[in-house]
């Protein structure tokens, strides 16, 4: 826990770009949970193709969302915090509606991961087990079980420190993409798997609306790695440490999204992947070298603890920045003693409980969740037109060139329309339909219940539809800033992105 000079309490600032960089080797995570069903409905060139299109999409979100992590450098909540920001001014809700879809997006995925972490242990090693339970109409059986488990296990070792969370991801993370680069080699040069082109097709099952209800299920596994923003108060230098992260997740998701699934299905077949959908990684290794699916079952279930243990942590700061900005019950604006918000982690793992027991299936979780994720990308891309607009002067340690305001507005209209499209159709995925997409908008209009009761209960203030949003920094916030443009005019390599603001502009903007 740490503590500045006013004396409240505020997030530790212990990490470094690599520490972002292994919160957000959730990555591989989404090959292993949406690739295998997604070749129900798409052939594998199209599933890759819309990653590589997605994945560049993300490249340029995560440019963006850079430059307002460093306009914020002590705010919590990454994408969501910027959509707050930028439309407090016009109605306030929506950045309420954007921090819970946020919330929602990240969160869900925890139960999503666990699931499928718990179904991989039972297909490998519990294959005969008979264990059997119904809870509200849903049958769960032992893997739901590994499921809870693996959702505990994140929850303590976010609990007690994310700097020791993010130790663990590390030592996984390399683990992961160690394992991946040997199968992705071993299905391209082995005489046992035989990688051909004709294994891949470009086949669509339905039109259009098919390949947008992909983008759309998809969208929260390939726009990922702006969850390094998230961190953005807890690194040592929150502008560059946040850019440098950002942008090498970026491209590692390319090449990622790319490279792995073209060797796999070149090498197995789509129907081999799309019969294995949680375990194909296992069963290309045991094609491989024979007997070694073991190896590939380690990968896979470690890329979902990464998963869990970074989701868990992304969530929880998504819920304690919303309450730091009054938009949600006082009592989750709170750090416990190792500088993380542990009643917001707690809140987490008690909602995917609740979520897996009622859902059950992970590709209608990842429905549920992606309405919420779209919607505060979506709201955050244009947060960053609007602070553009209204806080002209505002300090910007990394400022991206003008060009970037119509590049953005053309992210935000392809966002829509996917969003739209997938709500609207989700049953074209073959998993899920209107009730997936009703749980997420209750959700989300709850979170407006409790902005209001935040308000008028809580804080005993009226309700009010417009805030107030400073055109300068004030107080604390000012003195974080310019500490963070200092940092970034002493930097070896001067950034062509740097705001030319002085610090004694600067200072006309504080109390």
């Amino acid at each position: 826990m740490t503590e500045n000079s006013m004396g409240d309490r505020r997030l530790a600032k212990k990490l470094t770009w690599r520490d972002g960089m292994a919160m957000a080797l959730t990555l591989p995570v989404g090959l292993f949970v949406t690739f295998g069903y997604l070749l129900g409905v798409v052939g594998a060139w199209t599933a890759i193709t819309i990653w590589f299109i997605g994945a560049v999409i993300s490249f340029l979100q995560c440019q963006v969302f850079a430059e307002m992590a460093a306009m914020f450098p002590r705010d919590s909540g990454g994408v969501a915090r910027y959509a707050i920001e930028g439309w407090k001014k016009y109605f306030a809700p929506l950045g309420a509606i954007a921090a819970f879809g946020y919330w929602l997006g990240w969160s869900l995925s925890i139960s999503m991961a666990s699931v499928v972490f718990g179904e991989l242990i039972e297909a490998t090693w519990f294959q005969d087990n008979t264990v059997a339970f119904s809870i509200f109409g849903n049958q769960l059986g032992l893997e739901h079980l590994f499921a809870l488990g693996a959702m505990l296990f994140a929850w303590a070792f976010n609990y007690f420190g994310l700097k020791f969370g993010a130790t663990v991801n590390k030592v996984l993370g390399l683990l992961v993409v160690a394992g991946l680069a040997v199968i992705t080699v071993a299905c391209l040069v082995s005489p046992s798997i035989h990688w051909s082109t004709a294994n891949l097709s470009w086949s669509v099952a339905g039109d259009w609306r098919t390949v947008a209800v992909v983008f759309y299920v998809t969208a929260w596994t390939i726009y990922a790695g702006e969850i390094v923003a998230s961190f953005a108060p807890e690194y040592k230098d929150t502008a560059r440490d946040t850019s440098k992260a950002m942008s090498r997740i970026s491209l590692f998701m390319i090449v990622l999204f790319v490279v792995v699934p073209t060797a796999l299905a070149g090498g197995l077949g789509e129907g081999v992947v799309r019969d294995n959908p949680v375990n194909y990684v296992a069963v290309a290794f045991d094609h491989a070298f024979g007997g070694a699916a073991w190896i590939g079952t380690i990968v896979i279930a470690s890329a979902l603890l990464i998963s869990i243990i970074s989701t868990t942590a992304d969530g929880g700061r998504a819920l304690f920045g919303l309450a730091q900005e009054g938009m949600t019950i006082k009592q989750l604006d709170w750090v416990n003693r190792w500088g993380v918000p542990g009643r917001s982690l707690t809140l987490d793992v008690l909602l995917n409980a609740t979520v897996m027991v009622l859902v059950g299936h992970p590709v209608s979780i990842l429905l549920a969740s992606n309405l919420g994720y779209l919607l505060a990308i979506i709201l955050g891309l244009a947060a960053f037109i609007l602070l553009r607009k209204d806080r002209p002067n505002w300090p910007r340690p990394i400022r991206r060139s003008n060009a970037w305001i119509p590049v953005v507005a053309v992210l935000v209209v392809f966002n829509v329309f996917i969003t739209v499209i997938g709500v609207l159709n989700p049953e074209l995925l073959g998993y899920g339909g209107a009730r997936e997409s009703l749980v997420a908008v209750a959700v989300l209009l709850f979170s407006v219940v409790l902005y209001a009761y935040r308000r008028v209960v809580q804080d005993k203030l009226p309700m009010l539809w417009r805030l107030p949003a400073p055109a300068m920094p004030q107080g604390a916030d000012a003195l974080a800033l310019e500490h963070e443009m200092k940092q970034m005019r002493s930097s070896p390599t001067r950034s062509t992105n740097r705001d030319p603001m002085t610090p004694t502009e600067l200072e006309k903007g504080r109390l």
